[in-house]
């Protein structure tokens, strides 16, 4: 239970940053709760804050929430605090309260300057970057997948590859079939379960990732870039360098990538 606290306060911490939204998101609930208590509409939205706030504090749902979405996105449950509506509200019936027409227009200003500064602008905050692909993923991603297809052609393959490029291998390509699912859930295997493991380890161990996916019969695996003794580690289990994007390098088992096949392809009609 300690474990499970310490990361919901280390994920609260995380999701306001330095800014201090968090702090006008307090004083406008305060505000609510003193002055608009007994108005109908606020207490319904103060229950739903409280709400909101228990079942993301409280121990017992954190872990059961993390087990059905999982420990690494639990933060996401952040997004139904109702901050935006919180603040509009108390900023309204604050300036609700100012007859004047002048005075009313400067303080408006002044909330809107308020939200300004409490915040960061969403595009400056690191969270977006300009890529060139319709699909919208990382570049360095749709590189990746554009070298597999083309050294792939018409054959069909199995890829893995760590929980940076996985996620968005499928929003830009449907067709190519990943050997295991996000964060190695369902009946991929012991094996399966060992080279998700490997692949995103924070220190990789080529050799261990060699032999899982040689295991495996995975056609295409997409590792950072190896060393040379690295290289030589993957190449011991038959891998071969077919090209790199960004930070990765795509290995290929075999010659070309219908020199192995894994069973699992043959089992049903995937497209």
């Amino acid at each position: 239970m300690k474990e499970i606290i310490k990361q919901t306060v280390v994920f609260w911490e995380n999701c306001w940053g330095d800014s201090l939204m968090m702090w006008l998101l307090l004083a406008a609930a305060l505000f609510l709760l003193i002055f608009r208590r007994k108005k109908k509409s606020t207490r319904y939205l103060l229950l739903y804050l409280a709400a909101v706030l228990i079942v993301f504090f409280c121990p017992v749902t954190a872990k059961i929430i993390q087990k059905c979405i999982g420990e690494l996105v639990y933060w996401r449950v952040l997004w139904l605090l109702p901050t935006i509506p919180v603040i509009a509200v108390a900023l309204t019936e604050f300036l609700k309260e100012r007859k004047n027409n002048i005075l009313q227009f400067i303080l408006t200003l002044l909330c809107i300057a308020a939200v300004a500064v409490c915040g960061k602008g969403i595009y400056q905050a690191g969270n977006y970057k300009l890529v060139h692909n319709y699909q919208q993923v990382p570049d360095e991603v749709a590189a990746v997948c554009e070298m597999m297809k083309a050294d792939a052609k018409d054959a069909e393959y199995f890829m893995a590859a760590d929980n940076f490029i996985a996620p968005y291998v499928r929003v830009y390509d449907p067709s190519i079939y990943m050997i295991f699912n996000r964060e190695c859930r369902g009946n991929g295997g012991k094996m399966a379960r060992r080279l998700y493991l490997e692949i995103n380890a924070p220190v990789f161990n080529y050799s261990n990732i060699g032999s899982a996916g040689k295991n495996l019969k995975c056609n295409y695996i997409v590792v950072k870039i190896p060393n040379h003794q690295q290289k030589r580690e993957l190449e011991a289990f038959g891998y071969q360098e077919v090209g790199t994007a960004g930070r990765y390098s795509l290995y290929r088992l075999g010659d070309k990538a219908d020199s192995v096949r894994s069973p699992v392809l043959d089992r049903w009609n995937w497209r």
